[in-house]
């Protein structure tokens, strides 16, 4: 918007200068001066309103295709000569938004290539950035499998792939799952198995993006879902591959659980901190993120602060990949939460078990992977509820866990209760012992691997 104003009216002032440098020679510099002002002024004015105009005008047409852009189909070529494969579809390697689900994806790919398959990643948004594969290869599980991953960029749609009838596909968002469903036209298979790892509709605004995460349900698909609280919520909704029934839906489908930043299991006598005591936020201010209750989590812990029951605490904020502030203050009780940049996994663990209390809120029926993990550092962790992610579900995966409903009232109760058990560090300890996998190898074992193969269609 500077930049708009700033043209025309450097052009104006261009324009004036020369008019008035014309009208020194002349003689006329008085009069040249009256006449050129309002009329470098309004026409200044008048290109402005012109551009901003047309600025709005491409800004409105991206707003009205962007989702028919991520979700062109692929131009497929069928080779009879060409190897059979498993296509992943995905949005594209982002290691700025590189969180717990994208490792699930790159995990999975590798317990599928160990197990003979040649497997393909379909990146929809482009090739992915130079140096990626070592960075990937520093998660967990990940390592040089990495490297013998085959890739494919899909940004320009016109762009042929080669395929093979015989190759069956995997999508892990919901862009993707359209996509995958329209390049099963190409195909013999009459199905997709669809990666899902959150209710997608939930992270968007009512509109066409929720409509259409929806809708990618109810597309022909076998589902493997994070977690058995996300699977049981499609269960309890009648969703996708369960919307004509439980045992259907049985059959189609399988769960797993995404392997956690390996921090624990914990004893007491390291949780013992020097200095203060310090509180480590999950804080999403992001829009996209906005299923992470950023303003809740702040007024709560600004709640919490002002009535004493985090005199003196420290207060760190992780997760945000947007923003630019360093700290942000807390109105009532004066506070600041300090924001900490991206960090790598292993400093993100690091940081993790320096902690001694978290909070991280989730409101969707997924549990989030970020609680998990602090609960396993040895935090007293406030995380929310969500339909049948309740407290009593919460609870059961760590005694570390302490479930409010997604209010600032209970949020702040939970925060103070949380700093009293804080102080119990025997129970702490006890508490990061969290039934959940903790490798990539335990969240993906042969079993479930088997039951992968035979929803692709690769088994009977």
């Amino acid at each position: 918007m500077i930049g708009l104003a700033a043209l025309p009216l450097t052009a104006a002032f261009l324009a004036g200068l020369g008019v008035g440098i014309g009208a020194g020679s002349g003689g006329f510099v008085l009069a040249a001066i009256i006449v050129s002002v309002p009329v470098s002024i309004a026409a200044a004015l008048l290109l402005s309103r012109w551009l901003f105009a047309a600025a709005q005008a491409v800004r409105r047409s991206h707003s009205a295709f962007w989702i028919a852009d991520k979700v062109a189909p692929l131009r497929l070529v069928v080779e009879a000569a060409a190897p059979v494969r498993i296509d992943i579809v995905h949005p594209e390697v982002d290691l700025t938004h590189f969180f717990g689900g994208f490792i699930a994806v790159f995990n999975l790919a590798r317990r599928l290539a160990e197990r003979g398959h040649r497997v393909r990643l379909i990146a929809l948004e482009g090739d992915p950035p130079g140096g990626w594969r070592e960075r990937v290869a520093a998660y967990e599980g990940l390592g040089r499998s990495i490297d013998r991953l085959e890739i494919v960029g899909a940004r320009d749609r016109s762009r042929p792939i080669v395929a093979s009838a015989e190759d069956v596909v995997i999508a892990t968002h919901w862009t993707a799952a359209h996509v995958a469903a329209t390049a099963l036209g190409s195909l013999r298979a009459d199905r997709f198995l669809y990666l899902i790892q959150e209710y997608e509709p939930l992270i968007f605004p009512a509109g066409s993006a929720s409509a259409m995460a929806r809708h990618s349900y109810d597309l022909s698909h076998a589902a493997l879902f994070s977690s058995r609280l996300l699977r049981d919520w499609f269960v309890d909704q009648s969703i996708g591959v369960f919307a004509t029934g439980a045992d259907a839906g049985e059959r189609r489908s399988a769960w797993f659980e995404n392997a956690i930043t390996p921090v624990g299991p914990v004893a007491a006598a390291d949780l013992r901190q020097s200095g203060p005591r310090r509180l480590l936020f999950y804080a999403r201010p992001e829009g996209h993120a906005e299923r992470n209750l950023f303003e809740i989590g702040m007024m709560a812990l600004d709640a919490a602060i002002a009535e004493g029951h985090l005199t003196g605490w420290d207060l760190l904020g992780i997760g945000a990949v947007e923003r630019r502030e360093r700290s942000l203050p807390l109105p009532r009780s004066g506070a600041r939460l300090r924001l900490l940049p991206r960090q790598g996994q292993a400093d993100y663990a690091g940081i993790l078990r320096a902690s001694d209390l978290g909070l991280a809120l989730m409101h969707t029926p997924h549990p989030s992977l970020v609680p998990i993990e602090m609960a396993a550092a040895g935090m007293p962790t406030v995380t929310s509820t969500f339909a049948n992610k309740d407290a009593a579900a919460v609870a059961g995966i760590s005694p570390n866990l302490i479930a409010a409903e997604p209010t600032v009232a209970a949020v702040k109760t939970a925060l103070a209760r949380a700093a009293r058990e804080a102080n119990d560090l025997d129970r702490r300890a006890r508490g990061s012992a969290v039934r959940w996998p903790r490798s990539w190898d335990e969240a993906l074992p042969d079993e479930l691997m088997a039951r992968v193969e035979r929803l692709l269609g690769l088994r009977p």
